[in-house]
């Protein structure tokens, strides 16, 4: 059986590509297709707040004590 834990972190770790994904199409669309330079900022804005939100969301993950989900009887 495979632990707990390896599928806990590949649930997050798929969920972290798929969000950094999303962010890069985002992006190149904001910076390629834009007209002037509004969109060039809007993109700026949106990738360091995108940065901001996945290192939070990492220092919370690495609070976790994922110990207690063993004691959960599936």
């Amino acid at each position: 059986m495979i632990p707990l834990s390896y599928i806990i972190f590949a649930i997050v770790l798929l969920a972290v590509i798929t969000y950094w994904t999303t962010t890069f199409i985002i992006i190149y669309h904001l910076t390629r297709f834009g007209i002037g330079t509004q969109p060039k900022i809007l993109a700026t804005i949106f990738f360091f707040g995108s940065a901001f939100l996945s290192l939070v969301s990492f220092f919370l993950f690495l609070n976790i004590d994922l110990n207690i989900l063993y004691g959960i009887n599936f």
